[in-house]
């Protein structure tokens, strides 16, 4: 029995490394609106397996066999279901309006979740032939699981995603070399020693060396509809650099169609300087530019920060391709000094190094300090102070009906995190955000209620007298909004309305500013931009101005940090009345999306659920000794406990997943550090906890924790984010444990309960399990994306909290139950008549 371990181990690392290589996959073909989907397919394939197994069970004779077969499918179906959805003709942007896509989508669930099955079946195997020994099978499948987030990433990384693909292949077949390794006397094929492992040996090596030279096959095709995609059709477009690393691919383009300048006044006559395009993932194209036109960046909007703070000691968030550094150099007079922070470290190499001689050497300036750092706490640690501190525009321009980012997090845009960098500027410093304009107001109007709730956090004005600290200007296409801890001096005031005539570019809001003033230049029927703005600067109740408007524009959070989620649901009339009439990815709204696939994956679950229950109703409902027959409790019973475990385990991980993002920095890391904790504190307890430890107790305590977990978090980021990278993983995995322990326990003492009287129900409580984690997958982002990370957590809380009073009821049910059944045969594998006392 020993010998399944390490076949556990090697495949659980297998099925989560590649289930992170797939949400980099998504992120990069289709947009990380998808990402998530690799999460509740690899959940769905292991429900299926569940009903598969309850309809077809394995015995304890054949065991070697299916682990051995179920290992090598995984192998090989890895590579051929990722070539299946890399040439799918699917498209998530064209659902709306062509029905041949939801065809397209089926088969796309289909070839992901086949690697997913196979992964379960030997999961799910291994439970149903020895559930007595279902906290350590638990445990190696849960340790395992942790090891596949890190060894994905440093499979992308260092081989990038196509390479990764056949590493996790190459993860499986040691799952099916274990598998043979004690038993190669008695191999399925009758097959030799030597022979046998001469073939191990060889597909060994053969996916080796694919994850090194991966075919030219197996690149990434990416959507029409990203920006690299489009740029790509300019003549004579040329990639003339890609790199991956562990959260992204980097491209640079080379074509004479690339022209950018976001905002550029029409006032300007001269020539744009020659530029390069710089995509993360296929999207948001920024213009590396060359510094031979430099009069063009005094006509930008982000000008007017150099001259409002001459000679300002600057700090650039997230500058893309350089623009804003740029600026900064070029203005007149020179700045002090330019601190830049980029999270991402080949964005940076390649503008910095690979082509510093075309940008200007822009981080070789002697004002010039990067720092490769995630924002929050970067500003966090440090203790300088600056005289601006600049979130320039870096991403392309979205619709605000299409929805397409609805599920990006971006915690550069919440209050907390305006509040914290208005704590690093000097007194008369400014606060100087970028964004795109969108009609009606939205992402600008946004920003703005941002940032009057930020200058009410940190400086303690009444929300009216908050508009003395405000300004906001236009160009045609965007906006740009600046705050202060001190009110506008006049001076301040004179030189922005100088600077907006002599560019052409709309007042939107001063201080002082006359209706007149407004919309003069791009102008816009009812000046929508200034009446929005001064309508909740002066409205007593900002609430109901967010209540009565149009789309979701109130100030994102740290706890709901969804910048671009504008829907509402009274849009859905409009959206539906709409739907294939005009051209809007998903039809108008990613949240609809979300709506559509909840009810689908509701619905397959549910048919895999109650599939096994109909056909042993059927075949064995009437014979003595059936499960459904037994004098033990109802499986519906069994279906409600393992359900809300499912459900509960996924309401924990997510909310979690996305807390520590901002804590840790990138999201690639955030999952490995935090999914790879929870699983190994998971593994131990289920491995050295669940024997003694009282299960109600468990349950009542991990329901506990879920709801104050959301204050605990707070508290302890406040305290830490200022700590250096390896310091915030120690404090991450410190946190994360003790709710993990006791997450570890529940799932197989529920096993070992079940064993005792109706063991043949065990590979369908692994459906129940697998089938309710996916629809919690998709329910969890729903709720994140409406009420906050911590009403997910809440949400566990209530799930572990019921799961505890169906525990008792079973338990009850169960000794009840034992007390009348007569003692089986000793030698029934897997059959204790000893009631589990320890609940």
């Amino acid at each position: 029995m020993n010998t399944i371990y390490p076949i556990l181990l090697f495949i659980s690392a297998a099925m989560l490394a590649f289930q992170v290589a797939l949400t980099r996959f998504f992120a990069l073909a289709q947009g990380s609106h998808l990402a998530f989907m690799a999460v509740s397919l690899a959940l769905l394939g292991a429900g299926a397996s569940g009903t598969y197994l309850s309809l077809k069970p394995v015995t304890k004779p054949g065991l070697t066999r299916t682990l051995t077969l179920s290992a090598a499918l995984f192998t090989l179906s890895v590579p051929v279901s990722y070539l299946v959805i890399n040439y799918l003709p699917f498209d998530a942007y064209r659902l709306a309006w062509e029905r041949v896509q939801l065809l397209w989508l089926g088969l796309y669930y289909l070839a992901i979740t086949v690697p997913f099955f196979f992964s379960g079946i030997i999961i799910g195997a291994a439970l149903a032939t020895r559930p007595e020994r279902a906290g350590p099978i638990y445990a190696a499948n849960l340790l395992g699981s942790g090891l596949g987030p890190p060894l994905a990433l440093f499979a992308l990384n260092r081989f990038g995603g196509p390479g990764a693909v056949f590493f996790c292949a190459l993860l499986g077949w040691l799952a099916a070399v274990s598998s043979q390794a004690a038993h190669l006397k008695q191999g399925p094929y009758g097959k030799t020693v030597y022979t046998r492992l001469t073939l191990n040996v060889a597909v060994a090596v053969a996916l080796l060396y694919l994850t090194f030279f991966p075919p030219a096959l197996f690149d990434v095709r990416l959507t029409p509809y990203k920006a690299l995609s489009q740029a790509r059709l300019y003549p004579n477009s040329e990639i003339i650099f890609s790199e991956w690393n562990a959260f992204s691919r980097v491209d640079v383009l080379q074509s004479e169609g690339i022209r950018s300048a976001p905002g550029l006044s029409f006032t300007y006559t001269g020539n744009l300087p020659p530029q390069l395009g710089l995509t993360v993932d296929g999207d948001n194209l920024v213009p590396i530019s060359n510094p031979s036109e430099p009069a063009f960046t005094n006509y930008l909007p982000l000008s007017l920060s150099f001259e409002l703070r001459p000679k300002a000691d600057v700090l650039i968030i997230e500058p893309g391709g350089g623009l804003a550094i740029l600026t900064a150099l070029q203005a007149e007079p020179e700045v002090g000094s330019v601190t830049v922070v980029q999270s991402n470290h080949t964005v940076a190499a390649a503008v910095g190094d690979r082509f510093g001689d075309f940008s200007g050497d822009l981080y070789s300036d002697p004002r010039v300090t990067l720092h490769i750092d995630e924002p929050r706490s970067f500003l966090r640690r440090t203790r300088q102070q600056f005289d601006l501190i600049i979130l320039p525009l870096t991403d392309s321009f979205r619709p605000v009906t299409a929805g397409a980012y609805t599920l990006n997090e971006d915690y550069r845009y919440t209050v907390e995190s305006f509040a914290d960098a208005l704590t690093h500027l000097t007194p008369d410093g400014l606060l100087i955000v970028e964004r795109w304009l969108q009609m009606p107001p939205s992402e600008s109007l946004r920003v703005w209620g941002t940032a009057s709730e930020a200058l009410r956090w940190s400086t303690g004005c009444k929300r009216q007298a908050c508009s003395a600290h405000l300004w906001s200007l236009r160009s045609l296409q965007t906006s740009l909004i600046g705050l202060s801890p001190a009110p506008l001096a006049p001076h301040d005031l004179a030189q922005i309305r100088q600077f907006a005539a002599s560019r052409q570019f709309d007042l939107v809001w001063l201080p002082d500013i006359q209706p007149d003033e407004a919309n003069r230049y791009s102008v816009v029927p009812e000046a929508p931009y200034y009446q929005s703005f001064s309508e909740l600067l002066n409205t007593p109740d900002p609430a109901i101005f967010f209540a009565g408007y149009p789309y979701d524009v109130a100030p994102p959070t740290d706890d709901h940090p969804y910048f671009f989620h504008f829907f509402k649901w009274q849009q859905t009339p409009e959206i539906l009345q709409t739907l294939g009439k005009t051209w809007q990815p998903f039809g108008g709204s990613g949240y609809l999306v979300l709506v559509g696939l909840l009810i689908l994956v509701v619905i397959l679950s549910t048919g895999l659920i109650f599939l096994p229950l109909l056909a042993m109703k059927s075949d064995r409902g009437a014979e003595e000794g059936s499960p459904l027959c037994s004098p033990v409790p109802s499986p519906i019973r069994y279906l409600l406990y393992f359900a809300l475990l499912g459900l509960g385990f996924l309401f924990v991980e997510i909310p979690l997943l996305q807390r520590f993002i901002l804590y840790l920095g990138q999201p690639a890391y955030a999952f490995a550090i935090v999914v790879s904790a929870l699983l190994v504190a998971a593994g131990v307890g289920s491995r050295y906890l669940s024997g003694w430890l009282p299960l109600r107790a468990t349950l009542w305590g991990i329901a506990l924790l879920a709801v104050a977990y959301p204050w605990l978090l707070s508290f302890l980021f406040q305290a830490t984010l200022q700590l250096p990278f390896a310091g915030r993983v120690a404090v991450t995995v410190l946190a994360i444990f003790p709710l993990g322990m006791l997450l570890g326990i529940p799932f197989p003492r529920g096993v070992r309960l079940l064993g005792q009287t109706a063991p043949a129900l065990t590979p369908w409580v692994w459906a129940v399990n697998g089938c309710a984690s996916v629809i919690s997958a998709v329910l969890a982002a729903m709720v994140a994306l409406t009420w906050g990370f911590s009403a997910v957590l809440w949400g566990a809380g209530g799930a572990y909290a019921l799961a505890g009073f169906v525990i008792t009821g079973l338990q009850l049910a169960q000794r009840e139950g034992l007390a009348r059944l007569t003692p089986p045969d000793d030698e029934s594998p897997g059959y204790q008549t000893t009631p589990d006392k320890s609940g």
